[in-house]
């Protein structure tokens, strides 16, 4: 049904069966002024003639040209001059063909041009206005159009940016544990392979399930645990009814990642990381806590937060709250989203 409508408007088929209409409606309302059906089809001809002419050199012309050009002034000037030059040329048709025998009419001739002007100005600016709010909606449609685009570039982009700065962290525990546990080594790479295969199978939509969500963060955690071991102490808890709904993949992975790479590294004290998952009604919450040892943050450590801040707001605007707490010895994370 929309395929057919849009090969109507392509090929201005609403345009002819205005024109039809037109022609009907104008033939009805001037047969009282002559019997003879030849006449009126030939005078609502002309009338045709200077309606249609004055509609569509204002539209397809001076609205491009002009108008949408902001050349205000020009445009206002020339459509004015159109306008009295069409008035005046369909007042002189219309007294000589039909009010040179009807009063009052007949005696004035103003009249008659007041009557050309007021059919001129009605039936064009009817059209001129029908022109421009389809105008205007067509390019809204562009431009949300646009913009769509635009956003699915930039979010494809951010996505891609997650792969190397995660395998950037992994390979760099795989080098740690190359030397230290050969086979802690390539039981990571398992894993990592693992990772990958998630990466490259199941994230290539905009969304994904929850619970492969919270798998792919339960294997990172499993394959950092491994480089960490047990100087580092890791909580990892989900709710039960984490389920039923989906969420962006990769949004979460960039706040646990950050957990390892500044968690503290105590001898005496305590190593802590915290993970709670949960939903209330239609919010889904993250915690993400460890403990820190109040060192300056490199860079690139940042790269994760930006990313996943933006990814935030194009993927979920005003559905979600970011919040993060940084305090002596603790760093909190806290992400709700709004979700089905």
């Amino acid at each position: 049904m929309k395929t057919d409508l849009q090969k109507l408007y392509r090929y201005k088929i609403h345009h002819v069966i205005f024109w039809i209409g037109y022609f009907v409606f104008y033939t009805y309302s001037y047969k009282t002024f002559s019997p003879s059906l030849p006449k009126l089809f030939f005078v609502t001809f002309i009338y045709f003639l200077f309606h249609a002419s004055t509609f569509y050199t204002i539209a397809y012309y001076l609205f491009p040209k002009y108008l949408y050009a902001k050349k205000y002034k020009l445009f206002f000037l020339i459509t004015l001059v159109l306008v009295v030059v069409q008035s005046i040329a369909i007042s002189l048709f219309m007294y000589y063909s039909f009010f040179y025998k009807v009063k009052p009419y007949s005696e004035s001739p103003f009249l008659v041009f007041m009557t050309g002007v007021l059919t001129i100005v009605f039936v064009s600016g009817i059209l001129c206005a029908g022109k421009l709010v389809v105008d205007k909606m067509r390019t809204d449609r562009s431009i949300e159009k646009m913009e769509q685009q635009r956003i699915a570039s930039e979010l494809q982009y951010l996505k891609a940016q997650v792969n190397p700065h995660f395998l950037f962290n992994a390979i760099n525990s795989i080098y740690f544990l190359i030397k230290k546990d050969p086979d802690q080594a390539a039981n990571t790479l398992i894993r990592l392979s693992d990772l990958l295969r998630f990466q490259l199978y199941d994230c290539s939509v905009e969304k994904i399930s929850i619970e492969k969500e919270i798998e792919y963060l339960r294997n990172f955690v499993s394959l950092e645990q491994i480089r960490k071991g047990e100087k580092t102490k890791i909580e990892f808890h989900t709710s039960e009814d984490l389920q039923g709904f989906e969420v962006a993949p990769f949004m979460l992975i960039p706040f646990l990642e950050n957990t390892f790479k500044y968690v503290s590294s105590y001898s005496g004290e305590e190593n802590k990381i915290i993970v709670r998952l949960w939903r209330e009604d239609h919010r889904f919450n993250a915690h993400f806590y460890n403990t820190t040892d109040n060192l300056a943050r490199i860079a690139p450590g940042g790269i994760g937060h930006k990313n996943v801040k933006r990814r935030l707001e194009l993927i979920y605007p005003n559905k979600h709250s970011l919040n993060i707490v940084e305090r002596p010895g603790s760093y909190k994370v806290m992400l709700t989203l709004h979700v089905a």
